[in-house]
């Protein structure tokens, strides 16, 4: 086991994983290890971590706040998260919380809804301000979501990694929060548990990918 010539990998992963170059980890591990079984689960960084807290799976990769107890998270990585529109005039300036709330938007994560980790930062800052915030439309993947908006539907909120893909449809306008909003990715396991010899290599496969993410542009830095 200790030699990674057998045993079993389980990890997480969030639901965005290809736009951190995470979606050929999986490849990469196997390539190396290719005696150990795999199992990766790719869903919301709430369900993620809702598996880890059960024991289903050992560690994952999450964007933070998470409700989970019993979990130790290692912040890698914070990236900021744009608001997303084709109808925003750019001399309006950056997005406040009531514009975000008067807006017609079109969320994503349709399946774990307010429990999504950047979901939740938004509708936490609107309740500070005696506001609510009631999607238009509500969808399962960011493509669908960047696909209204490229249409003139909807807003949307989208990370800059995101924002920065070959696949980012042309003709968006990105707008940055007043109050500068992040999704802060962390590397999370169930606290006081030791990983498996092979989810243990999986992580740090995981967290020099991310590493490496940053490095590659300056609007993204490691997180503290």
């Amino acid at each position: 086991l200790h030699a990674l010539e057998g045993g079993t990998c389980t990890f997480g992963v969030l639901r965005n994983a290809a736009y951190y170059n995470l979606s050929d980890l999986v490849q990469r591990f196997h390539a190396q290890y290719p005696n150990v079984r795999v199992r990766l689960v790719g869903l919301n960084s709430a369900l993620v971590a809702e598996s880890i807290a059960s024991g289903e799976i050992e560690a994952g990769l999450v964007v933070l706040p998470v409700e989970e107890t019993g979990l130790r998270s290692t912040p890698l990585f914070r990236d900021e998260v744009l608001y997303a529109s084709t109808g925003r005039p750019e001399e309006r300036g950056p997005v406040t919380i009531s514009d975000v709330s008067a807006a017609k938007l079109v969320l994503y994560d349709a399946y774990a809804g307010w429990s999504d980790p950047t979901r939740r930062q938004l509708l936490e800052r609107a309740r500070l301000e005696g506001l609510t915030i009631d999607p238009a439309i509500e969808v399962e993947h960011v493509e669908t979501a960047l696909s209204l908006v490229a249409s003139g539907s909807a807003d949307t909120i989208v990370s800059r990694t995101i924002a920065e893909s070959p696949s980012f449809p042309p003709g968006i306008r990105l707008t940055p929060f007043a109050e500068p909003l992040y999704d802060t990715i962390a590397l999370v396991q169930r606290e006081g548990a030791d990983l498996s010899p092979a989810t243990r290599r999986f992580a740090e496969l995981a967290e020099q990918t991310l590493l490496e993410k940053v490095g590659e542009h300056a609007g993204r830095t490691p997180a503290e």
